[in-house]
């Protein structure tokens, strides 16, 4: 028996544009209501506003994933007005810092650290506490958006690459701990190729050879919707006009 998104809360990280936007939209399309969360609370309103034009229910609220008080806020506070309908969180919010190792800064890769491999387990910590531990008829669900980049070797790409990597080994613990502890919740984790977002402007792909958000957007709604007995170790996704492995 699949799942489907109605009555549905999922709080997705980074939604105030790119994929994050892309995901929201697409599971408020069918039936979720989205929690737009994001440190730019201009784009998280326009999200909101996207979804609620096309007749989806969606709310905002900022979320700064390096900050473990922000996230246990966003977390508390959907869990406050929501209850057990909320039970499905997207760990979407990434950044890079494009430089070589001689030329990147201590802030930068702390920057790139503190979002892309900090931001997740303090929001997915909240998340698990939130549930708690009683057994139910469907359990909730945790998406990491990884990259490809976690097992590719890229110039110019230590930051990223390196925060990725360590998202995909926490992806695995985080799986291991949900079955170890029997936690009513299943992690799956998520390696696209490059999106045609504002993230990859730095790095001058070409749009044909990027995948649409919405395309990966499709596969978080997939892996969320499958049955409960049934969660996505790893999902590797690439563009078939992709030449080689991006970066």
């Amino acid at each position: 028996m699949t799942r489907d998104l109605q009555d549905r809360v999922i709080l997705i990280s980074g939604a105030g544009s790119g994929l994050g936007r892309a995901t929201a939209c697409r599971l408020a399309a069918g039936g979720a209501t989205a929690v737009v969360g994001d440190i730019d609370e201009a784009g998280a309103k326009e999200t909101v506003r996207l979804i609620e034009s096309s007749g989806g229910a969606a709310l905002a609220t900022r979320l700064d994933v390096t900050d473990p008080t922000s996230a246990r806020g966003a977390v508390r506070d959907t869990h406050e007005q929501f209850g057990d309908r909320f039970d499905g969180l997207i760990n979407n919010a990434g950044t890079d810092r494009g430089a070589s190792i001689l030329d990147l800064s201590d802030e930068q890769w702390q920057q790139v650290i503190s979002v892309n491999q900090s931001g997740p387990l303090y929001l997915t910590r909240e998340f698990l506490k939130s549930i708690g531990t009683e057994d139910r008829a469907f359990p909730a669900d945790v998406v990491n958006v990884i990259s490809i980049s976690a097992i590719t070797v890229g110039t110019d790409a230590a930051a990223y690459n390196s925060s990725k990597a360590a998202l995909a080994m926490l992806t695995r613990i985080m799986q291991r701990e949900a079955h170890e502890y029997r936690w009513p919740v299943r992690v799956h984790g998520l390696m696209p190729s490059a999106m045609n977002t504002p993230m990859m402007e730095q790095w001058h792909l070409a749009d044909e050879v990027m995948m649409a958000p919405d395309t990966v957007a499709a596969a978080v709604e997939f892996m969320i919707t499958l049955p409960p007995d049934t969660f996505v170790q790893n999902l590797v996704i690439n563009s078939r006009r992709e030449p080689g492995w991006p970066r």
